[in-house]
């Protein structure tokens, strides 16, 4: 379903509803689907974040070549590395 093709259905869907529902009932599901919608859109927010922090944590415990124990090549100014090449 494309997003227009969406954006149809819920609008025929929210007609079907405020014309079959009383009023009460129809903010009754008014309120829960704005909920639903948060809360999934939440949910969502948190998953990307538990991503973030778990790419950030596996990245900051790989070893880089330079690194390594013994490897004194990140003691050497940027400057002085040109020159030894």
């Amino acid at each position: 379903m494309d997003p227009c093709q969406m954006n149809i259905f819920i609008a025929a869907l929210t007609n079907y509803l405020f014309c079959t529902l009383s009023k009460k009932d129809f903010l009754f599901w008014n309120v829960f689907f704005s909920e639903l919608s948060k809360s999934m859109f939440g949910m969502e927010i948190l998953r990307e974040i538990c991503r973030f922090e778990e790419r950030e944590e596996h990245e900051h415990h790989h070893h880089h070549p330079h690194d390594m124990p013994g490897d004194k090549s990140r003691d050497t100014p940027p400057d002085e590395k040109v020159a030894e090449n």
